[in-house]
């Protein structure tokens, strides 16, 4: 559902062929400020909606929500038909978040590859490794033009996210 990102002065250096003995040289600013993108993805269609917002609190997620809901009316998708597959974290149990029609499914704990979202935000923070960023506003603008890559791009988003368990039947 959301995947946090520092300001460039340290997001997440990756690791680089060397040969033996030598040390990898890397540019790094250290500091800290964050950031998270909160995202739903359609597995089956490839579809994607996401905000960057500053926290993980109960006010981020309600702005996430409401915006998600007028973003599916907008789509002409059907709220009632609409799965959001979510964490554990307190602002996804929360009952003060309205999720209108839109069925809420929370995942069990320590279970994030159950969520489709999170092959996609892997594949995001993967793109962002090993890039040293002045600002933090640096870094929401690589945020924002890759998340819009994949929405010009809907059969990537399908192959990150359309797990082929996600086409069963329920048996009960």
């Amino acid at each position: 559902m959301r995947t946090s990102f520092g300001s460039g002065r340290e997001l997440n250096l990756g690791l680089r062929w060397t040969a033996k003995g030598v040390r990898p040289a890397g540019r790094m600013n250290i500091g800290y400020e964050y950031g998270y993108l909160y995202a739903a993805v359609n597995p089956a269609s490839g579809r994607a909606f996401g905000l960057i917002l500053p926290s993980m609190e109960l006010e981020s997620m309600t702005i996430f929500v409401r915006q998600f809901r007028r973003w599916l009316k907008s789509q002409g998708e059907v709220e009632a038909e609409t799965v959001l597959v979510l964490d554990g974290a307190g602002a996804h149990r929360s009952q003060r978040v309205s999720y209108g029609e839109v069925d809420k499914q929370l995942l069990p704990p320590y279970s994030p590859e159950l969520n489709p979202v999170e092959r996609f935000f892997q594949e995001l923070r993967r793109e962002l490794k090993n890039q040293v960023y002045e600002s933090y506003e640096e870094v929401e603008k690589a945020v924002e033009e890759i998340f819009k890559r994949y929405l010009t791009k809907p059969e990537a988003v399908k192959k990150l996210t359309n797990f082929h368990w996600l086409h069963t039947t329920p048996t009960w």
